[in-house]
């Protein structure tokens, strides 16, 4: 079934005790898969497995017990990898028969091998699959508008369209940059938009940024995104420090459980290649390094801030260069 199916049936409070939700819409998956899961019941009922987590053993004795007092096992999975046929035959078999066992399995796999899977999920064991494709232009303009009333934002639709374009069509990035555009406590214009967020073009900041981190000459890229975005030097060096912020979350969490997931580690999803990206980006890194990059980017931010004689573009590039040799 698709997305409209899957409304009517949660608004009828009629959703199949196994669901498997993939497609080519990383937010309508996460948003779907919390939604449904606190239908089903509260989070100390949950046991999640992310990618590499899973393990089938511990899944099958989670599901399949049973209790006096009502309480639920929900069963959350997310993972890009097959899942033997078996072991999801075995899994669905349990809720079926499990008055108060449920299953959530999130597939970010491909979509020809996911329409395999989606087999097992069959009305006859209480199970369905849902295929989720990008939301329609219109849909997605809604959808941020939404979001900004929750956050109590004020932004014209027209700068949320162009947000959204710039933002590749991202719906998590568009987020993410409207939570932060609420700091500037006022309605939200296009010039606002090109002023403060940033597409993932050519002089992006994402791409500044993945230019540093991979040891390239970033310095004419800089000089296009000062003149461009109206951005000052400091600005340059918060980006960075955040970015590796963030990968120096990743990089304790793997460390922590030998795998990733961008919601536990952030707080939000971020798509299934962008995550990747981050794990990959952030293990690359040694701890030592981590030390002296953060001591430097403060050294600099505090220098940039307090010295207004010095040249501050030369000393940002020869800043990053210093920084880039620590990588």
């Amino acid at each position: 079934m698709y997305k409209q199916a899957l409304d009517t049936l949660i608004k009828n409070n009629n959703i199949p005790k196994s669901l498997m939700l993939y497609g080519e819409c990383n937010f309508f998956r996460s948003y779907y898969l919390e939604k449904i899961a606190s239908i089903f019941g509260q989070k100390d009922e949950m046991l999640r497995f992310y990618f590499d987590e899973y393990d089938f053993k511990s899944a099958k004795n989670f599901i399949s017990q049973s209790s006096l007092f009502g309480d639920k096992n929900i069963l959350i999975i997310k993972s890009e990898k097959n899942i033997p046929k078996k072991e999801l035959d075995t899994l669905v078999g349990f809720c079926h028969s499990n008055e108060n066992s449920y299953f959530l399995f999130e597939y970010f796999g491909d979509d020809k091998r996911a329409k395999e899977i989606a087999k097992v999920f069959s009305k006859k064991v209480s199970a369905d699959f849902v295929r989720f494709f990008k939301p329609y232009h219109s849909e997605a303009i809604n959808l941020l508008q939404n979001f900004a009333k929750k956050i109590e934002l004020t932004v014209e639709r027209s700068a949320l369209e162009h947000l959204y374009l710039l933002q590749n069509e991202e719906l998590p990035l568009c987020f993410e940059e409207l939570k932060k555009l609420k700091v500037l406590d006022k309605s939200i214009t296009v010039s606002d938009i090109d002023r403060y967020s940033f597409s993932l073009g050519v002089s992006s900041q994402e791409k500044i940024i993945e230019d540093f981190f991979r040891k390239k000459d970033i310095k004419e890229s800089i000089k296009e995104f000062l003149e461009l975005s109206g951005a000052n030097e400091v600005f340059v060096v918060n980006a960075i420090e955040n970015h590796l912020t963030t990968l120096f979350m990743f990089y304790i969490y793997i460390s922590a459980y030998g795998s990733f997931d961008a919601r536990a580690i952030l707080g939000y999803p971020l798509p299934p290649q962008i995550a990747k990206k981050r794990a990959d980006q952030s293990i690359r890194i040694k701890l030592p390094a981590y030390k002296k990059l953060f001591e430097e980017l403060t050294k600099a931010e505090l220098k940039l801030k307090t010295d207004s004689i010095m040249d501050k573009s030369s000393y940002l590039f020869s800043t990053l260069i210093k920084l880039q040799t620590f990588l």
